[in-house]
């Protein structure tokens, strides 16, 4: 409110000023005519009084216009500053031709997250042996995987896949367990067993003997 009192007394000291200086150039002609031997009294104060109330009416518009002209100021110095903000924050506008009116405010389809594949858990084909106990098990993708423990400390894992194609055998030895044919690997670090049961590839390692790999793949042959 501070500055819309500034402008109101910047307008009426600028109207004061115009006013003022009006009225002193109608003063000084009347002195003129009053020092003027051909002008008589009563002229003079005829012409006073005409002058006078040429003055009030000149008076007359700038006081109506006055309090219009200064709440148009008021106003444009308050809401001005505030919808220029509002034009300058306003995103742009961009029509498109191709948009279907019903589809205006309406939400935009989430995105379908795709489904899970879900494998099917291949179970073994006999029960285990004796001294073998079953402590685990996990599903990675098309594989089932057992964690086996022994009694004799050589846990096992039997991993179990679809047969696709056999894996390569080269480094693997040969061997006939009941009526099938099996290959194996021992080496310091681990032991290795594969073979096709019904179309299923068996997987199974251990830490140390094979014969532990032997003895539990026989269930399964």
């Amino acid at each position: 409110m501070r500055n819309n009192d500034e402008i109101m007394k910047r307008i009426a000291d600028e109207y004061v000023e115009r006013y003022g200086s009006e009225l002193r150039a109608e003063l000084e002609q009347l002195e003129q005519l009053e020092q003027t031997p051909m002008v008589s009294i009563p002229e003079i104060s005829l012409e006073r009084k005409v002058r006078r109330k040429i003055a009030a009416q000149k008076r007359k518009p700038y006081l109506r216009a006055l309090p219009m002209v200064a709440a148009c100021v008021v106003i444009a110095a308050i809401y001005l500053p505030n919808l220029l903000r509002t034009e300058d924050s306003s995103p742009p506008y961009h029509a498109s031709s191709t948009a279907d009116p019903a589809d205006i405010g309406s939400p935009a389809p989430a995105a379908q997250a795709p489904e899970a594949q879900e494998y099917a858990v291949i179970p073994l084909s006999a029960p285990l042996p004796r001294g073998f106990t079953q402590t685990g098990f996990d599903q990675d993708r098309e594989k089932s995987i057992y964690y086996i423990e022994d009694a004799n400390l050589d846990d096992v894992v039997i991993t179990l896949e679809p047969v696709i194609a056999m894996p390569d055998m080269t480094g693997l030895v040969e061997i006939i367990l009941g009526e099938s044919v099996v290959y194996g690997r021992q080496t310091d670090a681990f032991s290795l067993l594969i073979f096709n049961s019904d179309d299923v590839l068996y997987t199974l390692t251990s830490r140390h003997d094979i014969n532990t790999l032997l003895l539990l793949g026989n269930a399964f042959v």
